[in-house]
């Protein structure tokens, strides 16, 4: 297996695998996705424990020597921006939804299903679009 590290190709900076940002993208998801499907399969309560443990064990194995740059993505200006817009659009959506299963009873029993898959693409998205965002700028001066 290759090691994921950060390489410098005539002093560019590459970013973090693609599937970094799914990996934190089910783990937003996996508590939704948990209580989804808990009451049929008693084994996807500890869903968000296993990714957590996926995550925690990639951060110090697989990710070590790109922690600097896992750092630098999450604390940016546009990842606070990003974290205060998932909290918007998951509060939102959950009163929406709130709203529209009162009235539509079928959809009620698919909320969590819903809140989910929405959470896991926009998390995905934009925790790369944050990344392309600062890669663009850092890679523009080097």
């Amino acid at each position: 297996m290759r090691e994921a590290e950060p390489t410098t190709r005539q002093g560019k900076i590459e970013g973090l695998p693609g599937w970094y940002f799914v990996l934190v993208g089910l783990l937003v998801a996996s508590n939704d996705f948990s209580l989804q499907f808990s009451d049929r399969y008693s084994w996807v309560v500890y869903l968000p424990l296993a990714l957590v443990a996926v995550h925690l064990t990639l951060w110090f194995t697989l990710l070590s020597r790109r922690r600097k740059y896992l750092r630098a993505v999450w604390r940016s200006k546009q990842a606070l921006a990003l974290v205060a817009v998932l909290f918007v659009l998951r509060l939102g959506l959950q009163i929406g939804l709130t709203k529209l299963t009162e009235s539509a009873a079928p959809l009620h029993s698919y909320t969590h299903l819903i809140l989910g898959l929405v959470m896991l693409v926009v998390t995905t998205a934009g925790a790369w679009f944050d990344q392309w965002l600062i890669l663009r700028v850092v890679n523009r001066d080097a």
